[in-house]
Parts: C-alpha cells; sequence; structure tokens
C-alpha cells in the first residue's frame, strides 16, 4: 500500500511545522525520515495516522485519499517510543485488543502473533510490568499488526532501549514487517538504523523533504553540504574542481557532479585510504587517535606545499591503527561532494 502525502503544510499557532512537503513511501517496504529535532518527523506520522488535521495538503493510502477520514477507519498502525500497552491486561489482552471477541480466545490466533515478533507463546500470560523495554516493544508491534493495517507508523521505537537490546528488538521487528510485506514509515534519530534498515530514507529540514532515495545515495550522493554533514563525518579538501573530477593534496576524485573552478570536496573519514609510506603516494604525519574498538578516527597532517596546516580524518580498522607522531601514506577513493565552486 503505497502512502503518499502531496503539499503538506501543518502550523501551531506562529510556528510553521510543515511547508508543502511531499513524499511518497512505496508499499511494502521501510522509509526511514530523519532530521534534526523540530524539523516534522513526528507531526507527519500523526497527520498519516489522522491524529492531526494539515492545514492543506493531501494524504493518500494505494491511491483513496484519506485526509478527512478518521483516524479509527484508516487500518493504520501506531507504535511510538513508549509502545503504551495496558498495564492491566495480559500480553494476549494487549496483543488481541483491537480483535473481534471470538478471535480474542483464540491461542492459537495470539501464539502466531507472537511469534511473528520472535517471542515465545509463553509471554501470553505475563502482565506488561514483567517484560523488558524490548519485549513491551515487541508486544506493541504484535498489537498493530493484528488487525492487519495497510501501514505501520514507528515514532523512535527503539530509543529508550540501550544498545544490545535495541539491535535485537529492531531485528525482530524488521523481520515481522518484512514477512507481512507491511508498509512502514520508521522516525529516528539513530542515523546507523535509518541508514541499515530503510529501503528508502526521507531527510527533513525546516518542514520539507530535501532528500529522499536509496539509503547508498543518501550517504554517497547527498542534495547538499547540509544533508551530506547530518548523515555522517565529513572532510573538506581544497580542490582544483576540473569537470568530473577534482584534484587535491591527497589525489584525483571522481565528482558527484560536474564543477569548475577553485574550491573543496567533502569525503567520508573512510574514503581517506592510510597506508604504509611509498613512493608516489601524498605523505602524512598522525596527530592523533580516537580508538572505537573495531575501528579508529585518524587526525592526520599531510604534507602539501601549499596551504599548509591541511588536517584530514581517516576511518582505519582497529587492528591496522597507526602510532601518534607515525609517518603514512594517503590516498582517496570513491565520489565526492564538490562545495564552493
Amino acid at each position: 500500500m503505497t502512502v503518499r502525502v502531496a503539499g503538506l503544510s501543518k502550523s501551531f499557532g506562529a510556528r510553521t511545522v510543515l511547508k508543502e512537503l511531499d513524499l511518497t513511501a512505496p508499499g511494502g517496504e521501510l522509509t526511514a525520515l530523519i532530521g534534526r529535532s523540530g524539523c516534522g518527523k513526528s507531526t507527519l506520522l500523526r497527520i498519516i495516522a489522522g491524529f492531526d488535521r494539515p492545514d492543506a495538503g493531501t494524504v493518500t493510502i494505494a491511491g483513496s485519499t484519506v485526509t478527512d477520514v478518521p483516524s479509527h477507519r484508516r487500518r493504520i498502525g501506531y507504535v511510538t517510543q513508549e509502545g503504551h500497552l495496558f498495564p492491566h491486561l495480559t500480553v494476549a489482552g494487549n496483543v488481541t485488543f483491537g480483535l473481534p471477541r471470538r478471535v480474542r480466545r483464540d491461542d492459537q490466533v495470539v501464539a502466531e502473533l507472537l511469534e511473528l515478533v520472535a517471542l515465545d507463546r509463553r509471554y501470553a500470560r505475563r502482565y506488561p510490568h514483567q517484560l523488558s523495554g524490548g519485549e513491551q516493544q515487541r508486544v506493541a508491534l504484535a498489537r498493530a499488526l493484528a488487525t492487519r493495517p495497510d501501514v505501520v507508523l514507528l515514532d523512535e521505537p527503539f530509543s529508550a532501549l540501550d544498545a544490545e537490546l535495541r539491535v535485537d528488538t529492531r531485528r525482530a521487528v524488521t523481520a515481522a514487517l518484512a514477512a507481512t510485506h507491511t508498509t512502514t514509515l520508521l522516525v529516528t534519530h539513530d542515523l546507523s538504523e535509518a541508514l541499515s534498515l530503510a529501503k528508502q530514507v526521507a531527510v527533513l529540514r525546516d518542514g520539507m523533504i530535501v532528500q529522499a532515495g536509496l539509503p547508498e545515495e543518501i550517504y554517497r550522493r547527498p542534495a547538499d553540504r547540509a544533508v551530506a554533514a547530518f548523515v555522517g563525518e565529513l572532510t573538506a579538501i581544497p580542490a582544483l574542481l576540473a569537470g568530473d573530477k577534482a584534484v587535491t593534496a591527497l589525489g584525483t576524485i571522481a565528482l558527484t557532479e560536474s564543477a569548475h573552478g577553485t574550491g573543496s570536496v567533502l569525503v567520508r573519514p573512510e574514503q581517506i585510504v592510510v597506508t604504509d609510506p611509498r613512493p608516489g603516494l601524498p605523505l602524512a604525519t598522525t596527530l592523533a587517535i580516537d580508538f572505537r574498538g573495531h575501528d579508529g578516527l585518524v587526525r592526520l597532517l599531510v604534507d602539501v606545499e601549499i596551504g599548509k596546516g591541511l588536517t584530514v580524518t581517516a576511518r582505519v580498522a582497529g587492528q591496522l591503527l597507526p602510532t601518534p607522531g607515525q609517518r603514512v601514506g594517503v590516498r582517496l577513493t570513491g565520489i565526492a561532494l564538490a562545495t564552493g565552486a
């Protein structure tokens, strides 16, 4: 069920939250909504759910306009950060809450719904206070999926969980959504979560979508410098822009779009390859290391004749990290966004 919003605008008093926002969420896939706090992500979900009404614009699901349809008739499941389980009901009671009374008594239905979110049927008799945070979120999703909604909206459902629970829970949740081919919109502040889980990522800024596309496109071909900086660490390197490539002190690199003149290229830390010194490679001195276990960020001072003081940050595998003061070779890989042309 494809979800489309067109020309969506919403203000609260004098504060404009959404500005003629357009977005298409492909049917049966997960779209992640990312952006800084206050950019309109949760408001967009609430309008799609029917909890808030837009000042202008339309919401359609599977080609049918639902802008004026009450929330309870939209066939949408909604899961928040808290889950909002009913504390006085068992897991079985929570999961089957929106189902016909005769179905609620069917233990097999409960077992199938719990299995869908990777929970054993023995959880059916427990109460919410007897569950971990991750288990509560899985039960909340099972309840949202029980009525077989056309769309599921997830508003930061994993943010309150610790790291280990978050990984296990989101793996179970996304597997359940994929198994049911449910169109899903996920609001998250976790960039790695958005890039790893979603088939489409939409970046909001000041109430508008500034870029939407595959995670790889958002990360490797950002629409502008602000998007590039938001989705990952950057180093700006002075460059001579020559059409589809740029010449820098670290070598030549391809550009996402043609540019000419003097400017800079924006590269990710993993695009700066650190090797042993050898003829033909630019040289650099290791200034500092930010050790992160599986890898580390290495601050380097590059040897350049013009514009002395060029420092860059490279990402290096944990077992290959140089030591402070060590001389290394450096080179660029991949493609870069030109700026300041």
